[in-house]
């Protein structure tokens, strides 16, 4: 993806986007895979956005195990919380999953007004709250999934939304994510998506491709939730 296409630059023109990246000292970095963008103890500076590739977002508890947090694909911001919370350090790592190309952006390009008082930093301000609104949206939704009840149900919810009334869809990541994503195994997410098919509710080829057979069905899944 192109630095142009993001939604931080949304409704900027090509040369208003290169004076905010000159004025905010942005710049581009590619890691290669599994190597950290910053790491849990590290102090918040910029906000990242992926050009290409994929980061894992990630947690270290205090016994030293390693916990999913998400992950962020081609388009999307992250850190934007612990920096605007002005935090000392990360509530999480993260890493590229694969090589990665990622733009970084100070925090002092938000914290403070350009001295021409420049129209298009005013409108980067307002894609900004439009971006942490989406994100909050995001969230709202995961929290949401996460108290469907059981793994069916959670497995239920999260293809209905995915659908938006389509029969025929392609999962955004595969089964070890998805497990994490809906807070269980892979076996279990096997043995879920097993009982679906033998339903008859859906039908899955490939890795990813899934076939809604039978919304009535799926929809059944969701009762007394």
């Amino acid at each position: 993806m192109k630095v142009e296409k993001l939604s931080l630059f949304q409704n900027l023109t090509e040369d208003e986007i290169k004076r905010s990246l000159l004025c905010s000292k942005a710049f581009v970095k590619t890691y290669g895979k599994d190597e950290y963008v910053f790491r849990q103890e590290d102090t918040p500076e910029h906000l990242y956005f992926v050009l290409e590739g994929e980061v894992e977002l990630g947690q270290i508890n205090a016994l030293g195990k390693q916990n999913y947090v998400d992950f962020v694909r081609e388009g999307q911001g992250f850190g934007e919380v612990d920096l605007f919370l002005e935090h000392e350090s990360y509530a999480y790592f993260a890493a590229a999953r694969k090589e990665t190309e990622v733009l970084a952006v100070s925090r002092h390009f938000f914290y403070s007004t350009c001295e021409k008082n420049c129209a298009h930093h005013s409108r980067i301000i307002f894609n900004m709250m439009r971006l942490f609104a989406q994100e909050a949206e995001k969230n709202a939704k995961k929290i949401h999934l996460l108290t469907c009840g059981t793994l069916r149900q959670r497995i239920a919810c999260y293809l209905t939304d995915l659908s938006a009334g389509r029969e025929e869809m392609r999962l955004p990541m595969n089964r070890e994510d998805l497990a994490a994503y809906l807070n269980t195994t892979r076996p279990s997410l096997s043995r879920e998506l097993s009982w679906m098919q033998d339903r008859g509710i859906l039908n899955i080829t490939g890795r990813n491709h899934v076939h809604i057979l039978d919304f009535a069905l799926l929809q059944d899944e969701l009762e007394g939730m």
